[in-house]
């Protein structure tokens, strides 16, 4: 009886809360408020505008509620953070016609899970992108927004966008943009990530993509990221201990391989190793190699992979996996890859530093790429001012105007299969070989030259390439 006496007693509480409207006393009812998004029916016909800085959340702070998301939004992706959410929702609630502006991370433009969004958007009438690319214009936060402005209309042919490369305006952010504003193609904006070039560049880009093949394409998927050790300081080796192991035991030999940093790579130089990588990748059977054994065991409390239900949050290891306490952390499939002639080229550069590696089977960590069964003309190409147009056209450029080289971008670079570049590339190579820090320009703007003409540009799309 005494619950069923809590139990009425907790309905009566709740009937009294909705009678007295207790319950909306913190409520905010739009309706109410804005009564004019409401037709003589009470139905909702949308707001004349949308405007704010929607919350940065990021994707793992609502995981609860992407089941909720993905029914309900088309951009959904599962790695979206909020803002995504908040634009569509924003986008919907405005009327025919209507106008809306968000300030937002500029991640979307470029981002795997911005693709459903740029689909969306690129439905409407965009009215103008102010991209602040990579300057800090919250001190307190990092994160690198842009100003979006859409009619909720079809779309058009074309938007003004303006990439802001300042923060200091004299005349004001006004007329900043009307001084840099560009005229960008909508039909040429891609799913895989948009770049706000002007129409010129554009076209140039449009053309470049039907000339030549994409790289990934071109290659068969084989563009491979360097070894992910999980803890280099026990797998990177000089060459003293590289000696010492073989000397204690000679079987150490199999398993050392001749290693490159990104940073040691650099455009057409032969590769020379000072370091060496211990290669124990999955599968090994490490009791053929007692010395590389006593060796990792001095790092083997930071090697152990972390068991996966330990909630320790000061696990001195590795992260959890199924490999061994001396294995390689990530697993390797493509490991025999590294033994064959390859292009290397890091991961963060200026401008593309690929190398050809022909005989010397290094191996990289995952601060570079491998790309096996490329020729000596299609490193000229990869080098050439040309594809440095393209590439940073594509991507968007980092603090202190470097590339990231990320395989979904990689993979698009235009490859026009060809061996005219081969001699210039044998010269420069061998001019490199005798002295890393030759001087090759000479060569390098002959094969440049020779790559315009291989993509059949004309005097104006060549001064569009070299900015002039």
């Amino acid at each position: 009886t005494e619950k069923l006496a809590a139990d009425i007693k907790k309905l009566e509480t709740e009937l009294e809360e909705i009678a007295s409207n207790k319950i909306y006393e913190n409520a905010f009812e739009w309706r109410f408020v804005f009564p004019e998004v409401l037709n003589d029916d009470g139905d909702f016909t949308g707001f004349d505008i949308v405007i704010g800085n929607p919350p940065y959340i990021r994707q793992e702070d609502f995981s609860a509620l992407k089941p909720v998301l993905q029914n309900k939004y088309e951009t959904f992706a599962g790695t979206a953070d909020l803002y995504v959410y908040f634009i569509e929702l924003g986008l919907t609630n405005l009327k025919p016609g209507g106008e809306f502006t968000f300030i937002v991370p500029n991640k979307w433009m470029r981002a795997g899970y911005g693709k459903h969004l740029r689909r969306f958007l690129k439905k409407l009438k965009i009215y103008a992108i102010l991209d602040f690319g990579d300057l800090t214009v919250f001190d307190e936060a990092t994160t690198y927004p842009c100003i979006i402005s859409i009619t909720k209309r079809p779309s058009t042919e074309t938007f003004e966008a303006v990439a802001i490369q300042t923060l200091d305006f004299p005349q004001g952010l006004k007329e900043y943009v009307e001084e840099n504003k560009s005229e960008v193609l909508t039909a040429e904006l891609q799913d895989d990530g948009w770049t706000l070039s002007d129409a010129n560049v554009q076209r140039l880009l449009a053309k470049l993509r039907k000339t030549g093949t994409p790289l990934g394409e071109y290659v068969n998927g084989k563009i491979f990221y360097g070894i992910k050790t999980g803890l280099n300081e026990a797998f990177v080796i000089d060459e003293t201990t590289k000696n010492r192991l073989i000397a204690e035991d000679p079987t150490s030999a199999e398993i050392i391989k001749p290693f490159l940093a990104g940073r040691d790579i650099k455009r057409y130089r032969q590769p020379k190793n000072e370091k060496y990588l211990i290669f124990t990748r999955r599968g090994i059977d490490i009791e053929k190699y007692p010395a590389i054994v006593n060796y990792l065991l001095q790092f083997k409390e930071r090697l152990e992979p972390k068991p996966k239900n330990l909630t320790e949050r000061n696990w001195k290891g590795r992260k959890p996996g199924s490999y061994k306490w001396y294995e390689i952390q990530d697993a390797v499939d493509y490991y025999q890859e590294f033994e064959k002639p390859k292009v290397m080229l890091p991961d963060i550069s200026t401008h593309c530093q690929a190398l050809m590696d022909l005989n010397n089977n290094f191996y990289c960590l995952n601060t570079a790429y491998i790309i096996p069964n490329l020729g000596l003309s299609d490193l000229a190409i990869l080098n050439s001012k040309l594809v440095h147009f393209f590439y940073s056209n594509l991507t968007q450029s980092i603090r202190g105007g470097y590339l990231r080289f990320i395989r979904q971008y990689l993979e698009q670079i235009p490859i026009v299969k060809t061996s005219v570049l081969d001699e210039k590339v044998t010269q420069i190579l061998d001019l490199k070989k005798e002295n890393h820090d030759a001087d090759t320009s000479a060569l390098e703007a002959e094969t440049d030259q020779l790559v315009y003409e291989l993509y059949g540009l004309t005097e104006e799309e060549v001064k569009v390439v070299e900015g002039v």
